[in-house]
């Protein structure tokens, strides 16, 4: 059964429903990781601008804000503290002298990738006991589950159709 099987054999009202449960479970997941040595202050919001700035790079306060969905102050302060950790550094704007870019330090991009170790170690105890039908859904799922996170993260949801929905 691929994904649009899948889809197709939801009961009604299923698939306005998907991307709010799609939502929950994702950040189950990717929140999953938080507990561990050094990851007292790493609060789920702090993780996910972690995985922002390893995935697009370094960008404006107010980029970063919007592709969080926070207001400029309260995004100012949670980069306070990831600057505190070590996790973030505030850097000039090659553009704009006045401004500057948040980028992930090198002890930033160490605590994520260890975060997506941990959590690929937990997923992988999982997947490991999910059945065939269920692992065959899961694969056919994953090349849209990733464009998906490439989009939203990038910051381009524009509803662009993948290779497998076209």
């Amino acid at each position: 059964m691929n994904v649009a099987d899948a889809a197709q054999q939801s009961p009604p009202g299923a698939a306005r429903d998907l991307p709010g449960r799609l939502g929950v479970a994702v950040r189950m997941l990717a929140h999953a990781g938080k507990v561990g040595a050094g990851r007292a202050d790493l609060t789920p919001t702090r993780l996910t601008v972690l995985a922002v700035l390893a995935l697009a790079g370094p960008m404006r306060m107010g980029g970063l804000a919007a592709r969080l969905g926070v207001q400029v102050s309260t995004m100012s302060r949670i980069v306070d503290i990831m600057v505190a950790c070590g996790w973030a550094e505030r850097m000039p704007d090659e553009a704009d002298a006045r401004a500057c870019v948040i980028g992930i330090t090198e002890s930033g991009a160490a605590l994520i990738d260890s975060v997506r170790q941990d959590n690929a170690t937990r997923l992988a105890c999982c997947v490991a006991g999910l059945g065939p039908a269920d692992l065959a859904v899961l694969q056919a799922a994953l090349p849209v589950l990733e464009a998906l996170a490439q989009q939203v993260a990038c910051g381009t949801t524009t509803g662009r159709r993948t290779p497998a929905s076209a």
